[in-house]
């Protein structure tokens, strides 16, 4: 497919109301951004991305975001099966989601950069501003806690960004 008709493919999904995260993040590529990012890029970041974009679009704001892993060598090869079926629960089919790492276009074009429980050093994003969520739980254990934790942060960040 190529990358054109994935964008309509993904439009249209989102527009009937099927909110996949492929369709997230081609969507995400034309409009203003926020990139999360978490240590396997398939857990806090992947929840985050989720209610970012369902809340935003819930306000009718244009802005999107995506899910990914601090690196390459970070990188998780599957959504956890646990995660899976909460996330399913809540609407938010990933069980084909394919975590990608973070690069530097990815920060260097994002509105906003927002790192969640992790402390190292993330190559891609240089110097690029990053906001530290260091307060979430994990997803995958604790997945109710870490989403209204998420919802919080996610509320705050969309005021910053001039958001409802």
């Amino acid at each position: 497919m190529t990358a054109y008709r994935s964008i309509l493919f993904a439009a249209a999904l989102m527009t009937l109301g099927v909110p996949t995260a492929q369709a997230a993040e081609f969507s995400a590529t034309k409009r203003a951004s926020v990139v999360f990012i978490c240590e396997h890029g398939v857990s806090k970041s992947l929840v985050a991305a989720m209610l970012f974009n369902r809340i935003a679009e819930q306000r009718g704001l244009a802005v999107r975001a995506v899910s990914r892993a601090v690196g390459p060598q970070t990188l998780a090869s599957k959504v956890p099966v646990k995660l899976v079926q909460n996330m399913d629960d809540d609407g938010f089919p990933v069980r084909d989601f394919r975590p990608q790492a973070v690069t530097t276009t990815d920060a260097g074009s994002a509105t906003r950069v927002v790192v969640i429980g992790y402390d190292g050093t993330i190559d891609a994003i240089g110097n690029a501003a990053a906001e530290h969520w260091d307060d979430v739980p994990p997803a995958s254990l604790e997945y109710e806690d870490a989403k209204r934790k998420i919802t919080s942060h996610i509320d705050k960040l969309l005021q910053d960004l001039g958001g409802q």
